[in-house]
């Protein structure tokens, strides 16, 4: 991609130029994660091997879970529904590899990697800056886990990595919202004491 495209991205990027400044003791730090390529799928749970397989990982088959395999993850969204996330470079690989399914697995595969951005956050205090907007119990949520939820009045898919790391898709659209409700959430919150230098 030319220097000229790359730069028209990044002026028209939800969140180009974007900084995390909230209060350096918050216990959270966020970014935007990298692009990457994001399909929707749906099709009959009974054709889920061959998905995996035309994919390249596997497909998760209870709810909220999440399957991973080098940089290719499956979420569960619905009882016939995964969003799969994939290097940019394997796009069109992807898509070609499900045009071959054909009849044999009828399936939707539709490119969504323009529909959201995802925002990181991670640190001691991430689930409790989530909660200051999201009303689900994150501190009791498994991991790996995803699910559909909101942050404040923004609709989200919400993944957890680890027990403190979380990966929010957000419709482009609402990002900057999103992203200044975060940076005000993270200035409003308690100085984490494990950040703190002993003796002070």
């Amino acid at each position: 991609m030319s220097e000229l495209a790359n730069s028209a991205i990044n002026r028209f990027h939800p969140l180009g130029g974007a900084e995390f400044n909230s209060n350096s003791g918050s216990g959270f730090s966020m970014e935007v994660s990298a692009n990457c390529a994001k399909f929707s799928l749906r099709m009959d749970m009974v054709h889920r091997d061959k998905a995996a397989a035309a994919f390249g990982s596997d497909i998760p088959v209870r709810p909220g879970g999440i399957c991973v395999n080098g940089q290719k993850s499956a979420l569960w969204l619905g009882p016939d529904e995964w969003m799969l996330l994939a290097p940019e470079a394997s796009l069109e690989e992807v898509v070609s590899n499900f045009s071959t399914l054909g009849e044999t697995a009828p399936h939707s595969l539709v490119d969504v990697s323009d529909r959201t951005l995802a925002i990181a956050l991670s640190g001691p205090q991430a689930t409790r800056a989530l909660n200051a907007g999201c009303p689900l119990d994150l501190e009791n949520m498994p991991v790996p886990h995803c699910t559909r939820t909101v942050l404040d009045k923004a609709q989200t898919i919400l993944v957890k990595q680890e027990k403190q790391k979380y990966r929010l898709e957000i419709v482009r659209s609402f990002a900057p919202y999103v992203w200044t409700f975060l940076n005000k959430v993270g200035n409003e919150l308690p100085v984490d004491q494990t950040n703190v230098p002993k003796g002070f």
